[in-house]
């Protein structure tokens, strides 16, 4: 059967059985060209359901709301000649609809893991935010501090980034200024309750966001200063722009393809604590990446290719922060943004010395050995490149 049929069949199943969650469209390009992704999510208006589309453009947000049958008519129309590439996530599966250069499509699914009910007499489990008033100007909490409908996965997300970060939290000293900076924010969810957390620690602080989308800066600014929050600000930058000098903590959550390398690097130049980063879109290393001997049978599967690159590309960039001493690990982090990615590079300057020279040797002989010739911040950081005398 047609993919794309399968697909938007799947897609009109979930809105009528109640199990779709939300849709994304990407690879965008004729009617929904200059946009990065759409969005797509349900709501209720005025007692009927809704799909809600967010627009988003590289300086801005739009969002438009369409009755079902409008909204089903507008995907089938974009799938596979303004969009190619769409995923949908529902209680039970992800599945996702690629276009290649010719327009064949091709479409995987893997089942998705339903979230565990509590039985009643469970007691609700400690949040590590004590106040969460500022969640409600978000859209995150609706004024009865209830998650707001389609909000609950932000929710959850949100906690799960502060329970990650907690520790590292532990090594700041109360009465030293603990300077932190986010490139890449967005609207700042995360921005706005990692400034509450490092508060209500007791710890002072200067938290700023870096967004290059002038419109959601200056709503979180807003929204900053309705909330009493003086240490925190919002910036409109390229993270190429961004100062990050004297930063304790340096984040990334979800920077396009090399926008993270380009963070991370700013962290490293400046010396920073700690970095945190959760790449997305790894499309500089795919074209290069070459079967190493023995591995030519894993090649001839696109996807398993694409999931390749995604690995070696994260595995170099931690070989890149150790050889430049940082303690370096990647774990399984949960999306931030409407997307199935989720690694999370931590690392933590270390105090004793590294073996610079065989570290690079490390990174040399693992791109060699996938063919490699360029990676951002391996380019960037090795001795002697102009970018790491900067």
């Amino acid at each position: 059967m047609n993919p794309v049929e399968v697909f938007l069949g799947t897609l009109q199943s979930s809105l009528g059985d109640g199990s779709f969650r939300k849709l994304t469209l990407g690879k965008l390009r004729g009617e929904l060209d200059g946009q990065e992704h759409v969005y797509l999510r349900l709501v209720e208006i005025q007692g009927g359901l809704h799909l809600s589309f967010l627009h988003r453009f590289p300086d801005k947000d739009i969002t438009k709301n369409l009755p079902l049958t409008d909204a089903l008519a507008a995907v089938r129309g974009w799938v596979g000649t303004a969009s190619l590439a769409a995923t949908l996530f529902t209680d039970v599966e992800r599945r996702q609809l690629l276009f290649n250069r010719r327009g064949k499509p091709r479409m995987t699914h893997h089942a998705e893991q339903r979230e565990a009910v509590p039985l009643p007499h469970d007691q609700p489990k400690a949040r590590a935010l004590r106040d969460e008033r500022f969640l409600q100007p978000l859209g995150v909490l609706d004024p009865a501090g209830r998650p707001s409908p389609q909000m609950g996965d932000k929710y959850r997300q949100i906690h799960h980034f502060i329970e990650l970060v907690a520790p590292l939290v532990r090594e700041f000293r109360s009465g030293n200024l603990v300077r932190v900076v986010d490139l890449a924010c967005g609207k700042g969810y995360l921005t706005f309750a990692l400034y509450q957390y490092l508060v209500e620690q007791g710890l002072e602080v200067d938290v700023r966001g870096v967004e290059k989308r002038r419109p959601l800066v200056e709503l979180a600014n807003g929204i900053a200063r309705d909330c009493g929050f003086s240490g925190l600000h919002f910036d409109a930058q390229d993270i190429e722009q961004t100062e990050v000098t004297g930063a304790d903590l340096v984040v990334a959550l979800h920077a396009c393809d090399t926008a993270t390398d380009d963070a991370l690097r700013k962290g490293v130049q400046a010396g920073a604590r700690w970095l945190l980063a959760a790449p997305c879109c790894h499309q500089e290393v795919r074209p290069q990446i070459q079967a190493p001997p023995g591995l030519e049978p894993l090649f001839r599967f696109g996807i398993e290719v694409d999931r390749l690159a995604e690995s070696v590309t994260d595995a170099i960039r931690a070989l890149c922060l150790e050889a430049s001493g940082y303690q370096t690990r990647i774990q399984e982090f949960i999306s931030l943004e409407h997307t199935h990615k989720n690694r999370l590079i931590m690392a933590a300057k270390q105090l004793k010395a590294t073996d610079q020279v065989q570290k690079w040797r490390e990174v040399e002989a693992f791109q060699a050995h996938f063919g490699i010739k360029h990676q951002s911040l391996s380019a960037a950081l090795k001795p002697g490149a102009p970018e790491a005398l900067t």
